[in-house]
């Protein structure tokens, strides 16, 4: 069976194919997303059971002296450019901020031979970790994701964000970083039509980019599979869920990446996400933002005449 490898190079069909490796430090997430698509990929199911633990209680791949010592070994072999942290976890993952291992983590590859460290996070860095990314500035690409509606205590998908740390604090972060030199993109993800681009969730949610000048932003649609749908009908109550569903094309489900017949996913059907993308569209333009849509290709009819030339991401924005 497939596990979880420390590094792997860019998935095919994916826009970092060939360009970029992942670094999987540990197997699971503390972030316990219910809609997080890792939970269901054979790779770490396999591998959450061979080391014994739970996909909400994460464990290092190896013993963390010998992990440093081999990330530094294969960060400085020559053959790996640009490291993405991570595909199936989060490099801000609390107890390993708190314990010092991610800014361990960090520290080998800043060092290290490696181009550039794309850090895509949930998770909220410590004040070692943000000097350790600015003092290095030109290595790291800083994305933070973030939903809107996540600004709303009463939003039925409230339990989606409930582990994790309040969002003006991470926009405080990232701000950080940002004054420091990384390039820093607020990411959008998972976005949830007709709930995160309703006007209550996502007007606030840029005044809060604004007031802490933030203006770069990709947002990135949700797509329900089978293998996360318990986690989600346990997280949101079922009218809502159902209501959700409605929008989707859940009797053709698609595989998002070619021989991984783990990524079987559905998407938004048309008419949801045109109308979505516009709103969203309109109202960063309004704002002033340079912004993209992840994953264009797949939504088929959009006019793209009436949008900047950004809205097409090739996965250089974020990197």
């Amino acid at each position: 069976m497939p596990e979880v490898e420390l590094f792997s190079p860019g998935s095919l069909g994916t826009c970092w194919y060939g360009k970029y490796h992942y670094l999987e430090p540990w197997v699971g997430c503390e972030h316990n997303c219910p809609y997080c698509y890792s939970r269901s990929r054979i790779s770490v199911r396999e591998s959450l059971r061979k080391h014994g633990t739970k996909f909400d209680c994460p464990i290092p791949l190896l013993p963390p002296e010998q992990l440093l010592r081999a990330i530094d070994k294969e960060a400085n072999s020559g053959l790996i450019n640009i490291v993405k942290l991570s595909r199936y976890t989060d490099i801000f993952t609390p107890q390993f901020v708190q314990n010092g291992l991610s800014h361990a983590i960090l520290e080998v590859l800043a060092k290290s031979k490696v181009k550039r460290i794309i850090i895509t996070t949930k998770g909220l860095p410590s004040s070692e970790i943000i000097r350790l990314m600015t003092d290095n500035a030109a290595k790291f690409s800083y994305n933070a994701a973030f939903r809107p509606s996540g600004l709303l205590p009463e939003s039925p998908l409230a339990a989606f964000d409930s582990h994790l740390h309040p969002i003006e604090e991470r926009l405080q972060a990232a701000q950080q970083i940002q004054s420091g030199g990384c390039l820093t993109t607020i990411h959008c993800d998972p976005f949830v039509a007709g709930i995160d681009d309703a006007p209550e969730a996502l007007y606030p949610f840029l005044e809060l980019l604004k007031k802490y000048h933030l203006n770069r932003v990709m947002w990135s649609y949700l797509l329900f599979s089978p293998g996360i749908m318990e986690e989600v009908r346990r997280a949101v109550p079922a009218a809502d869920l159902d209501k959700i569903l409605s929008r989707y094309n859940t009797e053709t489900g698609r595989q998002v990446l070619p021989n991984q017949e783990d990524t079987i996913s559905w998407a938004q059907n048309n008419e949801t996400a045109l109308k979505s993308v516009d709103t969203v569209a309109q109202a960063l333009i309004a704002g002033g933002f340079q912004f993209v849509l992840c994953s264009l290709k797949s939504i088929k009819g959009l006019d793209l005449s009436k949008y900047p030339r950004t809205m097409l991401c090739d996965g250089q924005f974020y990197a």
